[in-house]
């Protein structure tokens, strides 16, 4: 491990100051600080600078708080304190359930909700110092030929990784937007983005697969009054009941009819959006032969590798799953 210096931000707006006059790569920052030691352990990052913002953590009660055009989420907010709001159980229970899934209790106290949605990818061949994939620079995907059981079956290029991220496909079945700050001019300036354009399959499989910049950081997340309701829902599939990522998952808003929106997550290099599926159940009633249909829809682009091809049952039964629980309603 490379010497590094461990700096404390005093601000929101300091912090991205250090980030302006920092290269890409110079600074990491730390909130829960889940991943960076991993990251730095496995060679995915060498800093100059940690910068510490966990003391940029709300209060409890500020954590999320609720206005006229729905809930604001403070970037920095912990997995707990999201998914035991009670705005959030009541209006937006798919991202209540997105942000209680993951990992362990103790994790989710100290995970930041930012931390969750910019992770690095799980990929056994890119977390590995033994592999010089194409995602660190190399000349091929080791999963195409290797083991790929956890790897992606839509929407993967030459990089076969998957998002994840358990509360992207809800916050973006649920329109989330995104506030994102960067030091410009002697001051912090801010810029929106819904969480739906902040995803990306990047053509070059060495970027990232989220649109921030190496001098912005996520400031908040706000949830739109719009896709309040109890008609959402979350469903995941994973080997283990904890301390494991999803196999599979699936988020579903039907409290706007005519417009749902359905994403899956953990199937694709980036949250995977189903706007066929979405168009197909648009006003619809859910019966048995719709869903049935819906499944099929979703999976039709789906292109398995030798030792994944039952994420594309899971991809479906995961969808069945979200569509019937929003449906009936929490």
């Amino acid at each position: 491990m490379i010497p590094f210096e461990f700096v404390t931000a005093r601000s929101f707006e300091a912090a991205a100051q250090l980030l302006a006059e920092s290269r890409r790569g110079d600074v990491l920052l730390k909130a829960g600080g889940i991943d960076v030691v991993d990251r730095l352990k496995e060679g995915l990052d060498r800093p100059k600078v940690i910068l510490n913002i966990r003391g940029l953590r709300p209060a409890r009660a500020d954590a999320v708080r609720k206005g006229d055009n729905g809930l604001t989420i403070h970037a920095l907010a912990t997995l707990t304190e999201i998914n035991e709001n009670e705005a959030v159980r009541t209006d937006y229970p798919a991202v209540a359930a997105g942000t209680r899934k993951p990992a362990t209790p103790q994790v989710r106290n100290v995970a930041s909700l930012a931390g969750n949605l910019c992770q690095k990818p799980r990929c056994w061949y890119y977390r590995s110092l033994d592999f010089r994939c194409l995602k660190k620079g190399g000349d091929r995907c080791y999963a195409v030929n290797g083991d790929n059981r956890y790897h992606a079956v839509l929407g993967a290029g030459a990089c076969h990784i998957v998002a994840p991220s358990s509360a992207a496909p809800s916050l973006m079945a649920c329109g989330a937007m995104l506030r994102i700050g960067r030091y410009v001019d002697g001051k912090l300036s801010e810029r929106t983005l819904p969480i739906a354009d902040f995803y990306r399959v990047p053509s070059n499989p060495q970027d990232d697969e989220f649109q921030l910049g190496h001098d912005e950081l996520i400031l908040d997340v706000t949830l739109p009054q719009s896709a309040a309701g109890r008609h959402s829902a979350y469903v995941e599939l994973k080997e283990k009941q904890s301390f494991d990522w999803a196999m599979a998952s699936c988020a579903v808003n039907l409290n706007e009819r005519a417009a749902p929106r359905i994403v899956l997550g953990a199937v694709a290099p980036i949250p995977w959006r189903l706007p066929k599926v979405e168009q197909l159940v648009a006003g619809q009633k859910l019966t048995d032969t719709l869903i049935a249909e819906a499944r099929r829809a979703a999976i039709a682009d789906a292109r398995p590798m030798t030792n994944n091809g039952y994420k594309v049952t899971l991809a479906g039964a995961v969808l069945e799953h979200a569509l019937r629980a929003a449906d009936e309603g929490a």
